[in-house]
């Protein structure tokens, strides 16, 4: 059964903060509120831990889904001991909501607003573009979806006829210019973490990236391969849409990592961004149970990276030259001086020691 959720007021919160010293994290909802001090409104023990695990997570997860039944926002923090994740909202009333859950309900939600009971495709579908051929290839399931369409308002089927690069852009920016996510091109710009309007030139050049897997270049034009029009056929009208963000703090930024899920018909893909603009684009054949699997190994990761020491910067050689130094032993002018401070971070070693025993390095 679902708990309930607790709602409170932002003054209970802010008043929370204060009282508590708490200095919220740039991942929490509350990072830009002003702690107010208010000793009359005291939250009870037991929903400290869930307003605390949002005040001062140890990341955030962001999972946005479109379907045809509209926009859906979910947001889940995860408290610093990855014990505790809870989802957190505000309600028609302007009251703050939280529900502790498993990172299992999310997906779970996900699968369901996705319709994804079917079985991965048997298709190798997997591919690694250019930011740019990944433009192209949007472009030319949009170019073949107006096409197909265009035969079914004028009743008259056709031959598969070659595509241009001109045909295809001219598709491409009708799509890019427009905001309606029925279209495939439009949705990924929703969603898309960076950008996606390239120049003709460009185009040109990303257009070569799709060949020789979706589309083969010719004298008389390019033409679909078996598997690009399969991939066309099931992408062009996509069904549904996620984008799952994951955040945490790294060097005191923020770090966010973005996976991408694209439900069209019979078929369920991700996409992955790498790198900025010029970056790589993968795009890989997948199912429902990757969405939970991806929360969990990307909570996994914040919690091992938070119990991770910072790395010991080693040391320079004029401070090197100020560590004590050993005096030379009784044995003799040719024998080497033993070490008592490691050189790299400077510990103690022990008499006769191989190793430090602070850092691992070999003496």
């Amino acid at each position: 059964m679902m708990q309930e959720a607790l709602k409170v007021d932002i003054k209970q919160i802010l008043a929370f903060i204060g009282d508590e010293g708490i200095t919220t994290s740039a991942l929490s909802p509350f990072y830009a509120d002003e702690p107010a001090g208010n000793k009359g409104a005291r939250l009870d023990a037991a929903s400290t831990p869930l307003i605390r695990a949002v005040c001062e997570p140890l990341a955030s997860v962001s999972a946005r889904i479109i379907s045809a039944e509209g926009v859906v926002v979910a947001r889940i923090y995860a408290d610093k001991a990855g014990q505790v994740t809870v989802r957190h909202w505000l309600d028609k009333n302007g009251l703050h909501n939280f529900r502790q859950i498993q990172e299992k309900e999310i997906a779970a939600e996900a699968v369901l607003r996705l319709m994804l009971d079917i079985p991965p495709s048997r298709l190798d579908f997997n591919a690694e573009l250019t930011n740019t051929s990944f433009c192209a290839l949007l472009g030319l399931i949009d170019c073949w979806r107006e096409r197909t369409l265009l035969s079914l308002i004028d009743r008259k089927p056709g031959p598969s006829l070659p595509f241009t690069v001109d045909e295809i852009y001219a598709a491409f920016r009708r799509s890019i210019s427009s905001s309606d996510l029925r279209w495939l091109t439009p949705l990924m710009k929703d969603l898309y973490p960076g950008n996606l309007d390239v120049s003709p030139a460009v185009f040109n050049k990303g257009v070569q990236g799709i060949a020789p897997k979706f589309a083969e270049a010719g004298q008389e034009g390019i033409k679909l391969t078996l598997l690009g029009e399969e991939l066309c056929s099931s992408l062009s009208a996509p069904l549904a849409a996620i984008k799952l963000s994951v955040c945490r703090i790294k060097d005191g930024a923020v770090l966010e990592e973005n996976i991408i899920g694209l439900r069209g018909m019979g078929m369920y893909c991700t996409i992955e961004v790498a790198g900025e603009d010029n970056g790589t684009v993968t795009i890989q054949n997948s199912s429902g149970s990757m969405i939970e699997l991806y929360i969990h190994s990307k909570l996994v990761e914040a919690v091992q990276m938070s119990r991770k020491p910072e790395a010991k910067k080693p040391m320079t050689a004029s401070t090197q030259t100020a560590l004590p130094i050993s005096p030379s032993p009784v044995g003799g002018t040719g024998e080497k001086s033993e070490k008592k401070f490691c050189p790299d971070c400077g510990k103690p070693l022990k008499p006769g020691a191989k190793f430090c025993a602070e850092c691992g390095k070999k003496i």
